[in-house]
């Protein structure tokens, strides 16, 4: 198991950071990235490639290590002994119980740190290059003890999309709301967007709407690059604080999805290692291309039901908790429905007849 555990790894983190950088690509073209900072940027993306590979690499190592085991006839010696097919997965679903520890671990005390550094990196060398950089779900703190939110910023022309603004200067919060909002060294310039303050117990008391509204910067651009935060550069703990200041916004869905996420990522470890062990103890003779075909095939359907989820969470036709889990879910109850018929199979094929056999004796 462990051998083609390592392979997946292999394989897998080569093929995401193909995907970093060609995502690069245009500011390597235009030499805003050159080559020591394209090798920093892949340093600093390898532990949220390796949040997505251990997941994948422990399908594909329960599969062929298990499909192994089953070719041998080991499998089969197990069940003669005696052996339930839960008790035959279990070692399976350690590995994948402690694959999801350690990948919970990265992502909480690495990846955030590694991501924030490599994409700082990036929306500086997209500024100086020219080249559009847009991030999506962006947070920072802003002047005058603001914590700002975001649907999406463009760096390059200092362009905020949505922006959110929620101040605690005052006796009581205020929330401010925009369609656009632009910045500069020395102020915001927020358009089209509304003024909400809220009174003790979290209700709106008075609602003002605005065309245009100037807020003093307070902030250099070096801050401002510093200071933003994706999801994917935060730990759950910190983006649990934004979702409990925005969950009653507009974005508070979004919000709330991307923090699921946090936990239902690390535990795909579990949910492949489950489906794909008992799949593996089914395997029979010349099946090692078929299982990773297997594999892939398996990826596929699990990334478009992620996806679905996700798009199907985000227009609120799923909570955000289904939009998150619901994929994990669906492999978890297809191995319980495979196991359940594999043992009914094997009763009826094995036990049935020796039973039936020593009462004729």
């Amino acid at each position: 198991m462990l051998a083609p555990f390592v392979l997946g790894v292999g394989a897998s983190v080569t093929i995401l950071l193909g995907d970093v950088f060609y995502a690069s690509a245009e500011l390597i073209a235009r030499g805003a990235m050159p080559a020591g900072l394209v090798l920093r940027v892949l340093l600093y993306k390898l532990p949220a490639v390796f949040v997505v590979t251990l997941p994948v690499a422990t399908l594909l190592g329960t599969l062929l290590g298990l499909g192994r085991m089953s070719r041998d006839q080991e499998i089969l010696a197990m069940r003669l002994a005696g052996m339930s097919l839960a008790r035959i997965m279990l070692p399976a679903l350690a590995f994948g119980l402690a694959t999801a520890g350690v990948t919970f671990a990265v992502d909480e005390g690495v990846a955030p740190w590694a991501n924030h550094r490599a994409d700082t990196l990036v929306r500086r060398a997209a500024q100086g290059g020219d080249v559009p950089q847009i991030q999506e779900q962006v947070f920072f703190h802003g002047p005058g003890n603001r914590v700002i939110y975001a649907d999406k910023v463009d760096d390059g022309r200092h362009l905020l999309w949505n922006p959110m603004i929620f101040e605690f200067g005052g006796a009581l919060p205020r929330l401010i709301t925009a369609r656009t909002a632009t910045w500069n060294a020395t102020a915001w310039s927020l358009h089209d967007g509304v003024i909400r303050e809220f009174d003790g117990n979290g209700f709106t008391r008075d609602e003002a709407r605005f065309a245009t509204m100037d807020i003093a910067a307070g902030a250099g651009e070096e801050t401002l690059f510093t200071g933003q935060r994706t999801p994917e550069e935060m730990t759950a703990q910190e983006l649990h604080r934004y979702l409990t200041l925005f969950r009653s916004s507009a974005a508070g869905g979004a919000m709330a999805l991307e923090y699921y996420r946090k936990f239902a990522v690390p535990f795909a470890s579990v949910a492949f290692a489950l489906l794909a062990a008992v799949l593996g103890v089914r395997a029979t003779q010349g099946q090692q291309f078929v299982s990773v075909g297997l594999s892939v095939a398996l990826l596929f359907v699990y990334y478009a039901a992620a996806a679905m989820a996700r798009a199907l969470a985000g227009i609120g036709v799923l909570s955000p908790m289904a939009g998150a889990w619901g994929p994990n879910a669906l492999f978890v109850l297809g191995a319980a429905v495979l196991v359940v018929r594999g043992e009914r199979w094997w009763r009826r094929l094995f036990v049935s007849p020796w039973r039936q056999g020593a009462h004729a004796s």
